[in-house]
């Protein structure tokens, strides 16, 4: 009996033992309230309270509170933007208060460099990072113009206006070749080379910006036109977070040319030119507004992302439909893309995974329309129902006039553009060995796209072809690998990284395109193109092209820290590539930089107001290998036709020389820098001097034949320098618990000098370049010892008595030698300068920028060509003649008297927005803005836009085919679920 009850009372205990285990975390879960504070014991509303390893949390109310249900053996982490974590464990406590500090944002900001990432107080080389917060609000084309006037040194332009399919202009610290490319390289969440078009900038989370020879070195041959490193949102872990970002936005036109009005070019023939007054019709035609429409765009992101510590995601759908200022001009984009991180085997390896898929349906402008509604003549009717031949528009049979309202109706043009791209990175992560973790990046991406374009029977420039169809695709497979070995540890006051690894591209692309004209009718465009009749004659066109090319590249950087003191860092890349000669495919790329951080040191320790004292030095040198594939070897081309033994042989001849020795460029920086933060990090300001040396540049040169077999000849010869300085100045003058204002002003200036354009082979020391079709001559010179760019012309002295121009050692019949003719400008700017400003009054923010280049010229073509009276009659001229009415001749000469100055004074953006944040359980917040962009310009230039492009051989010249700009006003809507 005893026996039968200990039996039972034992099993008894077992079952409450186990029910007890198995209902412990029930038992012991409890609610935890708390407050989280700042260090003024303020409430700080919207911090996140997660139990740590779950997806558990809770989000701080207008009070600071929070409440959360955790075990007396969890972590919370609480964090919030602009503040260091906390990590707090939550034992026998109900009731919390957490204090968070702010996070030094000048010191312990993580900064992204090649292959790796260190902080602000670490680093020895010029890198400029931006977060989501420093960048420009507002709508953009593409992601770069987020960074337009925030970066020193760096020259974002849009010379193409308000057209919704237009690129970017991008150069950092002047020009640095002759034909290679001159943009920096791009790097999209690891992928080099990536099209910044491909993500949404509202998906952007931070852009570095590697801007010398030390940071870049890295990159070898692709650095040396500097590094733009940008990270899109990526996962995390926490509770599921929905995000929606919505923009609406119209434009209206802020810079144009103008031309005659039809009063004021009747009145002017009648008064300056009456032998031409058969011209003067009875219509009064606004030829820009016949063309144009009011450009309207809407821009939709949805984000979700959230997770664990071991699987979190973040993906993204985006659509954009923009507008642009012509008429059928426009722009569509879908866009989706996520990020998914995991972590497996006990933290042993982290997998981190990206997808996007983007389809662009664009129909892109027609520039040349622009010029044409400029030319014609105001008393020309558009339509014109007596001439079938034209389609019922007025024509007026005259070389190079063109009814532009037929120019943009008459054509159907639209272009497809399909990319698909997925990479993973897994890192192995040697957890015996503290800091050693082995990364392997594998990346493929496609690019794919059709151009469709249909020329109607009544199309100005091809009536009489019957209708044209074009049709052209490409395809671009391209697939990187890379991997690292990293390394990084700190032993007492001594702190290393070291990296060592290998990249590999591979880059393979075909193209085909035909045309062919002779239709019977317009309506299957170019849904039939073999029914021209061109085909059948003999007349119809078609090619078709495959190229690839393959990088390989090893390298290796060693960091080391003494003390948070001394910096050094040093790295070594060994780069190879198909494009090279024979003889040179392989190069070395070294770099060194120090830093002395000098507020360390015991004579300054006791300066309180000085936060951080940096003296930076590196020296690195760089390549470039951006130009086209197959530029080392001779290249064949058809050369016509023999007859031979009954019938037709191709005949083929050399369409380029072999150039076995071709080399890499080669660009060698020497930088010096101060950083300096005072005032518990309220100020700060970075200062550059860089001096860039590029050798071996590239350039065809004109060769004999014999002994060579082609007439140009693509080598190394030239050598140029730029050497600037660059000033950065950031404040927080007012930081209260209402107000803060943040400021921040960027100087640059740089002086660029072509030091070598010949050799022992090619002597001649002057190349002509920048041809302009108005001035019917090359404007601009390459010259040993001058800068690029510089424009070289005859002086203009001012107007006689008879209204024509008079010119410095101007022979009989007005014109002046080219031999004699004198430097007459030069495209670069002296400096250029930028002022952003961000203030924020409890919920409501408001922010603007500036922008402004001082010096520098611009050959003004409208000016030459149609400020005079040479063309009036079937064509028009510029409203500007009517300021100089005393220059009436009907001829004109390029001369200093077209060459302007280029300073201006850009207002960019200005925002204002207002924040509500809730404690709702579905909404979390919710942010109106409105925000104006490209508001005004304040020049003494009298042509269209003194923003032109810089890059090239041929900067500083307005063109006559432009696209004007507009000012936009966007309203924007983000709420966060």
């Amino acid at each position: 009996m005893i026996k039968q009850c200990s039996i039972h009372g034992l099993l008894t205990s077992m079952l409450l033992i186990v029910f007890s285990l198995m209902s412990n975390d029930a038992i012991a879960q409890k609610a935890i309230r708390g407050t989280v504070l700042d260090e003024a014991n303020e409430p700080i509303i919207g911090a996140s309270v997660l139990v740590k390893g779950t997806t558990n949390g809770s989000i701080t109310g207008v009070d600071g509170t929070f409440n959360v249900k955790a075990n007396p053996s969890d972590v919370l982490v609480i964090s919030y933007v602009g503040y260091a974590t906390v990590e707090q464990q939550v034992g026998n406590q109900t009731q919390l208060v957490i204090h968070l500090r702010e996070d030094s944002k000048v010191l312990n900001d993580v900064v992204v460099i090649g292959y790796g990432s260190t902080t602000k107080k670490e680093l020895t080389g010029s890198v400029t990072s931006m977060k989501k917060d420093d960048l420009n609000p507002g709508t953009f084309t593409n992601a770069m113009g987020m960074l337009q006037g925030k970066v020193a040194g760096l020259q974002i332009i849009n010379p193409n206006g308000a057209d919704p399919t237009a690129k970017y202009e991008v150069l950092l610290r002047g020009t640095n070749t002759l034909s290679a490319g001159q943009g920096p390289l791009i790097i999209i969440d690891g992928v080099a080379g990536a099209d910044i078009r491909n993500i949404n900038f509202q998906e952007v989370e931070s852009i570095d910006v590697l801007k010398d020879g030390s940071a870049a070195a890295i990159y070898g041959t692709r650095g040396t036109n500097g590094v733009i490193i940008v990270t899109t949102k990526r996962a995390r872990s926490g509770k599921t977070e929905v995000s929606y970002d919505g923009q609406l936005t119209v434009g209206v036109v802020s810079r144009r040319a103008k031309p005659l009005s039809a009063s004021e070019y009747k009145s002017v023939i009648k008064e300056y030119r009456p032998e031409l007054e058969s011209y003067i019709f009875d219509s009064d035609t606004d030829w820009f507004k016949e063309i144009t429409q009011t450009p309207f765009s809407h821009k939709h992101n949805l984000s979700i992302s959230g997770g664990s510590e071991k699987f979190s995601h973040h993906t993204s759908f985006n659509y954009e439909k923009s507008d642009g200022l012509q008429k059928h001009n426009s722009s569509e984009k879908l866009m989706a893309r996520t990020n998914i991180r995991q972590s497996l085997l006990d933290k042993w390896v982290d997998l981190d995974y990206n997808l996007n898929i983007i389809h662009r349906k664009y129909s892109p402008s027609s520039t040349s329309a622009f010029m044409q509604a400029f030319t014609h003549n105001p008393t020309e009717p558009v339509y014109d129902d007596s001439d079938p031949d034209a389609g019922g528009y007025s024509r007026i049979k005259a070389m190079e006039y063109y009814n532009p309202v037929a120019i943009i109706n008459e054509r159907n043009m639209e272009s497809k553009n399909d990319n698909y791209g997925a990479n993973i990175r897994a890192t192995l992560n040697i957890l015996p060995i503290k800091g050693l973790k082995w990364e392997n990046f594998v990346s493929y991406d496609k690019e794919q796209y059709e151009t469709r374009e249909y020329y109607t029977h009544y199309y100005p420039s091809l009536i009489g072809t019957n209708g044209q169809a074009y049709i052209e695709n490409y395809q671009e497979n391209d697939t990187q690998y890379e991997s690292t070995l990293n390394y990084s540890n700190i032993f007492g006051k001594h702190s290393i990284q070291a990296l060592l690894g290998y990249t590999y591209q591979y880059t393979y692309s075909t193209s085909a395109s035909m045309t062919n004209s002779g239709f019977d009718f317009d309506d299957n465009q170019t849904h039939n193109i073999g029914t021209g009749t061109n085909l059948t004659e003999g007349k119809a066109s078609m090619s078709s092209n495959k190229e690839d090319n393959t990088y390989i590249g090893f390298f290796g950087r060693f960091m080391y820290n003494y003390d948070d003191k001394y910096l050094l860092s040093a790295s070594l890349r060994r780069d190879g590539s198909s494009r090279f000669g024979d003889n040179n495919k392989w190069g070395w790329f070294p770099a060194v930089s120090v830093g002395w951080r000098i507020n360390k040191e015991k004579f300054l320790s006791n300066v309180k107001w000085i936060d951080d004292l940096k003296l930076r030095a590196g020296y690195g040198v760089t390549g470039n290998q951006d130009f086209s594939n197959y530029k080392s070897l001779m290249m064949m081309t058809t050369a016509g036709k023999f007859y031979y033994n009954g019938q037709w042989i191709n005949t083929y001849q050399p369409a380029s020389n072999a150039n076995p020795d071709l080399k890499w460029e080669k660009k060698a920086e020497f930088n010096v820098s101060v950083d300096m933060t005072m005032f518990d990090n309220r100020l700060s300001f970075t200062f550059d001097y860089y001096k860039r040396t590029t050798s071996n540049l590239l350039y065809d040169y004109i060769v004999p034949t014999p002994p060579y077999v082609y007439n140009t000849l693509f080598t190394n010869v030239g050598k140029v320098t730029n050497e600037g300085v660059e000033l950065t100045i950031s404040g927080t003058p007012f930081n209260t618990r209402d107000f803060t204002w943040n400021t921040s002003l960027t100087v640059s200036h740089n002086k660029n000098k072509l030091v070598k354009f010949t050799n022992d082979e090619f002597t001649n020391g002057t190349y002509k370049v920048g041809w302009s079709t108005s001035a019917a001559c090359y404007t601009q010179r390459l010259i040993e010892g001058q800068s690029l760019g510089t424009f070289y012309g005859p002086i203009w002295l001012g107007t006689d008595t008879d209204g024509k121009d008079v010119l410095l050692g101007q022979n009989a019949d007005g014109s002046v030698p080219e031999e004699q003719w004198e430097k007459i400008g030069c495209a670069y700017p002296d400096a250029t300068l930028s002022w952003s400003n961000t203030f924020r009054y409890k919920k409501f923010d408001l922010s603007f920028s500036l922008r402004a280049s001082i010096g520098g010229e611009i050959l003004n073509n409208y000016a030459m060509e149609y400020e005079n009276l040479s063309s009036i009659g079937l064509r028009n001229i510029s409203s500007n003649w009517l300021s100089q009415t005393n220059f009436t001749s009907t001829t004109y000469k390029y001369s200093s008297k077209y060459i302007e100055d280029a300073s201006y004074l850009k207002l960019d953006n200005v925002t204002f927005g207002y924040t509500w944040d809730f404690t709702s359980k579905m909404i979390k917040r919710l942010r109106l803005s409105l925000t104006a962009q490209n508001i005004f310009c304040i020049t003494g230039y009298s042509g269209v836009d003194p923003e032109v492009a810089l890059s090239g051989l041929e900067p500083g010249m307005e063109s006559l085919s432009y696209y004007p700009r507009t000012t936009e006003f966007t309203f924007g809507v983000n709420i966060v679920f």
